[in-house]
């Protein structure tokens, strides 16, 4: 009986320990090697600025970040958005899964030049991911930049303007 009792114990004990602390741990921190050229922790909220519009954004650098992007957000405050960096420039489709409000999408180039806008992009609730409005742009981008909706008309943002971003990174 006692030893049955301790057996259970210490059971009891090592799932107590990884719930603790194996929240630390995971395969994902040992199947996702550390890019070159990643940006550190440091580094994942910045700011931009476009004409006379500045934004502080939270840089979304991982193909999970970039996929779920707003999702899921109540609101987002008027000096806030999202900055979605790739490893490469292509044409890089966004949709508006699980969003809740509108948002003004703007494609960059690797020289941070504004290729494509899309105003207004609106919610969808309660779409299936395969029946979601899937925006691409007409040409070829490495930053994807998500703001409210209507920024980019009240601050006259156009293709061809040129966007400045704060401490990036070199290889950014």
């Amino acid at each position: 009986m006692k030893k049955d009792l301790a057996v259970i114990l210490g059971l009891f004990l090592i799932i107590v320990a990884v719930l603790f602390f194996g929240g630390a741990f995971s395969t994902v921190s040992f199947l996702t090697p550390l890019q070159k050229g990643a940006i550190n922790s440091a580094e994942k909220n910045t700011s931009l600025s476009v004409k006379t519009l500045k934004i502080d954004v939270d840089v979304l650098t991982t193909p999970n970040e970039r996929k779920k992007g707003l999702g899921g957000r109540e609101d987002l405050a008027i000096t806030r958005g999202a900055l979605f960096v790739f490893e490469s420039s292509d044409i890089w489709p966004i949709w508006m899964k699980d969003m809740k409000f509108a948002i003004d999408i703007i494609w960059m180039d690797e020289n941070k030049k504004i290729v494509y806008i899309v105003g207004g992009a609106r919610p969808e609730p309660g779409m299936k991911d395969k029946d979601l409005t899937i925006y691409k742009p007409g040409a070829q981008a490495k930053y994807i930049l998500e703001i409210n909706a209507g920024l980019s008309d009240k601050y006259g943002i156009k293709e061809g303007d040129k966007v400045k971003i704060e401490n990036l990174g070199a290889d950014k």
